[in-house]
């Protein structure tokens, strides 16, 4: 019937656009995570629309049979109050389920809180249209001819549905013990997936970082070092531009020396070619030049990886200890012992070697004589070498410092530090006579935290498990026997963060069930019912497990999320149709057997399927393109809902309305 279609379809822009306006004005943009949220919630925004048609529908059908219909207003009413109740917990549920995402504060989290509010936004927006609007264009569009009869294939469908039913209800412990054995069947598997909580992006642009192992090399030297890298480089058919940035801005936060660069590589978006074998050739290409250390990741995998460690691969094992020797000792004899491990790439320890220093040592006595204190000294030498600022002039509307500094011919040339001349109250004396200067040793940099000293070895994984690679990398080192006395051991990065997220995003989610078992309990009048409902946690797992396997993706962030969300999904699926079986039972005097059993499944049907549907067409997209850029998350989630999709909605269609026979009318029942 074209009008209620209208009817049902219209909720999905009143809904979308809603969400929409809220995002944007609370600063949010449509961007890839934003419009996944919106596209997994289509199944969702339909189907409280279709609820409501359906009962309108259902209702004005029925009012005509009667000996003294009432108006047609007063049965859309009527037929809209019966669903309101169930649609609005049910909406709830929903909610419910992706709380965890958008409490999560790690930087994981961070990326799939837009997606869950935009899907709740939605959601919730589904709820107020099928709350006023449906029943208002019902009531202008809908009369009692337009109760048509089903299409052929509904049909089909509800007789192969009612023999299931009927078959399920004899045999309930077969098909119970199948679900409970293909349940801990896919929870095994999902001990044994392997994956990257947060997967490497495909952005078509790539970091490398160089360093020599020489702190003191030049600029010159870097910089020609560069250009035959880049040559190198850009002789690949998929390079498109190679840029290098050689030490680090005057004001920067980095303490980059001239001996780090960084080249940024774009990639040539007109030539097909996988971004795993591109990194793997660029890491051969800077691996020829000896005397380097080198890694090649992604622009925002750097980002993302510096925020984490402060390190811009994705591992970052700290060794802290007093003694800087024995940390070097020891770091150079684990990266012996990891470098022959499956899947690290880019494995290095970036070794402070020895650069020469001037010692400058006040001497006491010398300082006495002249009227001056050591600090005296020092601030005059750092003065005039390392610069002060002393006050502000304007080019136009900019500010500029202005600083004191010694000449750079000066500064070039050590022998003069000793006539640098120290302004003392008995007048001027040279540097030479109040202090030492002995040439020596020092390190070009010293990395503290938390007040420690410690020095880093980083790695990159490929082709491997993340936290597989973290976990035997420790093994070795634990096994090895390296570690002397007074080194603490700790390893950080990505695999660490992905603990703390599950960490967290499992506290949230048992916070989120135990919310839903709180609705659910407000919510239906048979207690029954709600064990019910959490029975589709099984029914959406196994599915969703199963497609996750199957596509070879492993358990990323985004397959977190899809079976999340087909579980949401599921339950509110179970919701209107156990709300339903209570409906028929309690307000319209039906008994409680297997016809009203099969009535109940079978008005459910197509509202179910059409949730399905559309869900798994605006899903499939994302799922085809899973290895396209931008669908680094909504590809492996969209795989999840639409394997757990399969597998509630044939389960809910089929062996709950069986179980609900067996186990759902219990408890209070008014």
């Amino acid at each position: 019937d074209m009008r209620s279609a209208i009817i049902s379809f219209i909720s999905i822009p009143l809904s979308v656009l809603a969400a929409i306006g809220v995002l944007g004005y609370f600063g949010y943009t449509l961007n890839t995570m934003t419009l996944s949220g919106l596209i997994v919630a289509l199944g969702v925004l339909v189907d409280d629309a279709v609820v409501s048609v359906e009962n309108i529908l259902r209702r004005l059908r029925d009012n005509a049979q009667l000996r003294e219909p009432l108006s047609r207003i007063d049965v859309i009413r009527n037929a809209s109050f019966e669903v309101h109740g169930p649609i609005f917990y049910a909406t709830l549920v929903v909610l419910a389920v992706f709380v965890p995402e958008l409490l999560s504060s790690s930087v994981q989290g961070r990326f799939v809180g837009p997606l869950a509010l935009a899907f709740m936004l939605s959601v919730a927006a589904s709820l107020v249209v099928a709350l006023t609007t449906t029943p208002a264009l019902s009531a202008l569009l809908l009369y009692p001819e337009d109760a048509h009869v089903d299409a052929g294939w509904i049909v089909l469908l509800k007789r192969v549905q009612a023999r299931l039913i009927e078959f399920f209800y004899d045999h309930t412990y077969i098909p119970i013990a199948l679900v409970a054995a293909a349940f801990a069947a896919s929870l095994w598997l999902l001990s044994t997936l392997g994956g990257t909580f947060l997967p490497e992006f495909r952005e078509g642009h790539l970091v490398v970082q160089v360093t020599s192992t020489l702190p003191g090399t030049s600029i010159d030297e870097m910089l020609s070092l560069g250009k035959r890298m880049s040559a190198d480089m850009m002789a690949l058919p998929y390079v498109a531009t190679v840029e290098q940035q050689v030490g680090r801005a005057e004001d920067s936060d980095d303490t980059f020396g001239p001996h780090q660069s960084e080249f940024q590589v774009e990639l040539r978006p007109d030539v097909p070619v996988d971004q795993a074998k591109a990194e793997a050739q660029i890491r051969q290409i800077v691996g020829r030049y000896p005397g380097i250390q080198s890694e090649v990741v992604t622009f925002l995998g750097d980002r993302i990886s510096e925020t984490l460690t402060g390190q811009t691969a994705q591992v970052a094992i700290k060794l802290f200890g007093d003694d800087l020797d024995t940390l070097d000792a020891t770091a150079s004899k684990a990266v012996t012992v990891l470098a022959p491990e499956v899947g690290v790439v880019d494995l290095q320890f970036k070794r402070q070697s020895r650069m020469p220093v001037l010692d400058v040592t006040p001497d006491p006595n010398a300082l006495a004589a002249t009227g001056l204190k050591a600090q005296d000294v020092l601030d005059t030498v750092a003065s005039d070498y390392a610069g002060t600022q002393v006050g502000e002039a304007y080019a136009g509307t900019a500010t500029v410092n202005v600083l004191i500094q010694l000449s750079d011919s000066w500064r070039r040339q050590p022998n003069q530090l000793r006539d640098l001349t120290i302004g003392g109250a008995f007048g001027p004396v040279p540097l030479s006579s109040v202090a030492k200067i002995t040439p020596g040793e020092g390190r070009y940099s010293i990395l503290h935290e938390n007040g420690l000293r410690f020095v880093p070895i980083t790695f990159n994984v490929s082709n491997r498990s993340l936290q597989g690679a973290v976990s035997e990398a420790a093994d070795r080192i634990a096994n090895a026997g390296i570690v002397p006395p007074g080194v603490h051991v700790e390893f950080s990065g990505a695999a660490a963060a992905e603990r703390h997220t599950r960490i967290e995003l499992f506290f949230y989610s048992a916070l989120a069930l135990a919310l839903v078992f709180v609705i659910l309990l407000v919510g239906l009048r048979w207690r029954g019912d709600v064990w019910l409902v959490m029975a589709n946690l099984p029914f959406s797992l196994i599915g969703g497990i199963l497609a996750i396997y199957y596509a070879g993706i492993g358990l990323s962030l985004g397959a977190l999320v899809g079976l999340v969300t087909v579980f949401g999904i599921s339950a509110r699926n179970a919701i209107l149709l156990l709300s339903y079986y209570e409906q028929l039972v309690s307000q319209e005097g039906r008994p409680w057997d297997g016809a009203t059993l099969i009535l109940g499944a079978n008005e459910r049907l197509a509202p179910v399927l059409m949730t399905a549907i559309l869900t798994a067409m605006g899903l499939a997209p994302l799922a085809i393109a899973i290895n396209q850029p931008g669908q680094e998350i909504s590809g492996p989630m969209a795989i999840a809902v639409l394997g757990g999709l399969a597998s509630s909605t044939i389960l809910n269609l089929f062996l709950l309305p069986a179980l609900a026979a067996r186990f759902g009318r219990t408890g209070p029942q008014n």
